[in-house]
């Protein structure tokens, strides 16, 4: 919703530019639309590149077979390997991570903290323009923004079902995580007159949770292992705390709607070009 909300704002915000241009020469107008224009149709192709991607994720997850982890030893045993396989299972690693936020015992984490200072008490001078008056109508100013994001994995974990238990090597792996912390933040303190606001956001693989992975099986001292593919790196390689059927709906929502936005870019972006030339 908010990308198709994105797009909308965009054509009317480029159809007022385009009545108030007018006025001006049409070769500079035709130069600013087609520009916007190009920008619409970037967004579009590399929505469409994503949806593509993740089209081809549904169809590997909708055609792998799910193994146990006996079955998957099996086949490395009588040599079949670089296939790729779906196990489910427990997650169990030897030396976890801990969430920075939740403080969770984790396989992988990543973080993003976002934090505004605002000057309280501030009134707009003299002589300044609307906008700026009205953001300060409150008696606040902005003096500082920060934006902070950070991401860790474990190198190797263990799933664990009724049959046994298998490596995982998370190299390349494409990780779905949980929400785990959405917190915001605020206070003064530290500066005279200044208020902090602090956005944080943390989302995390649960150690001991229930584990999807899709991976290629593959062979390490004789061990087998599930990892990237070493040589197909566009191998789908998929570690999720979600079961099959969540990540297949999860995906799929996530795919059509990159399609859509996809088709609305592209759309808007020949509906202004089309406008452009029509200036001339």
């Amino acid at each position: 919703m908010k990308d198709r909300t994105s797009v909308v704002l965009l054509i009317c915000s480029q159809l007022t530019l385009s009545s108030t241009l007018n006025d001006q020469d049409p070769a500079l107008n035709m130069a600013i639309l087609l520009a916007v224009a190009s920008i619409l149709a970037l967004a579009g192709i590399i929505a469409a590149i994503f949806a593509w991607r993740g089209e081809g994720s549904i169809i590997a997850i909708k055609e792998t077979e799910t193994l146990s982890v006996a079955e998957v030893i099996a086949r490395h045993r009588v040599g079949h390997l670089g296939q790729l396989v779906e196990v489910v299972g427990t997650s169990e690693c030897d030396m976890p991570l801990r969430a920075p936020y939740s403080e969770a015992l984790c396989l992988a984490y990543d973080y993003t903290v976002t934090e505004d200072k605002e000057r309280l008490g501030y009134s707009a001078p003299l002589g300044a323009d609307r906008q700026h008056s009205l953001t300060h109508q409150r008696g606040q100013r902005n003096i500082g923004h920060t934006f902070d994001v950070h991401d860790n994995r474990v190198p190797r974990f263990y799933v664990r079902d009724a049959s046994g238990r298998i490596t995982v090597d998370t190299a390349g792996a494409q990780i779905d995580l949980l929400e785990t912390v959405a917190r915001f933040e605020s206070y003064t303190g530290g500066e005279v007159n200044v208020e902090r606001q602090i956005w944080r956001e943390e989302r995390a693989l649960p150690l001991g949770n229930r584990v999807y992975v899709l991976a290629t099986l593959a062979d390490d001292g004789g061990e087998p292992v599930l990892m990237r593919h070493p040589v197909n790196r566009g191998r789908h390689f998929i570690i999720s705390h979600r079961d099959e059927r969540a990540l297949l709906n999860s995906t799929r929502l996530r795919t059509y709607g990159l399609y859509l936005f996809s088709g609305l870019a592209i759309g808007a972006a020949l509906l202004v070009a089309a406008f452009a030339i029509g200036l001339l």
